[in-house]
């Protein structure tokens, strides 16, 4: 997906969000700047942001020196972007939410910076015995999340093929199952 021109309301509080331009990448990071100081981002921005050693200044400027109402981190979160219920999942021990469908990524407040300090961490260990990470392979970091989006996927094609079916004989019923699938 695209970058959004649209100002997005931000998952967590439902405040419109701030975008900011991220200058040496070209890309746009939409910010809660006025509530809970959330950020999402767009399909691949996040890995853009995290991949570079430098200071992601804009964001910076943006979010320091405020305070953030806190926000429940339990509660099903809505994709800003296509609207989709997003998946909360654990990376770099940190719960974030991620989108399914759109591949959009939400991050609560200071959440992003405990992210590049432990990346920043990782690439500062001697390369024996540490994983290193030098660019986030998208797939290894949502892998729980696409795991779970295919096994729903694969129960909603069960549930539909069901539903269509309306000439399940009572009395065989396991027999009008089986001509269903087979």
């Amino acid at each position: 997906m695209t970058d959004s021109i649209k100002a997005l309301k931000c998952p967590a509080c439902l405040e419109e969000m701030t975008k900011v331009f991220i200058t040496d990448k070209g890309i746009n990071i939409d910010i809660c700047a006025n509530n809970c100081g959330g950020i999402f981002f767009d399909c691949r921005e996040f890995q853009e942001c995290t991949k570079s050693d430098n200071d992601i200044y804009e964001l910076k400027l943006l979010l320091e020196n405020k305070n953030f109402m806190l926000v429940d981190e339990d509660q099903t979160r809505i994709c800003p972007a296509c609207g989709t219920p997003m998946v909360k999942t654990k990376s770099f021990g940190i719960q974030i939410d991620t989108c399914n469908n759109c591949g959009g990524i939400f991050l609560d407040n200071m959440e992003f910076q405990r992210i590049r300090e432990r990346i920043q961490a990782q690439k500062k260990k001697p390369t024996t015995n540490s994983i290193q990470y030098k660019d986030i392979d998208l797939y290894e970091f949502c892998k729980d999340t696409i795991d779970e989006h295919q096994r729903l996927k694969a129960l909603s094609n069960i549930v539909n093929r069901l539903n269509r079916s309306t000439t399940i004989d009572p009395r065989y019923p396991l027999a009008s199952l089986f001509r269903l699938f087979f």
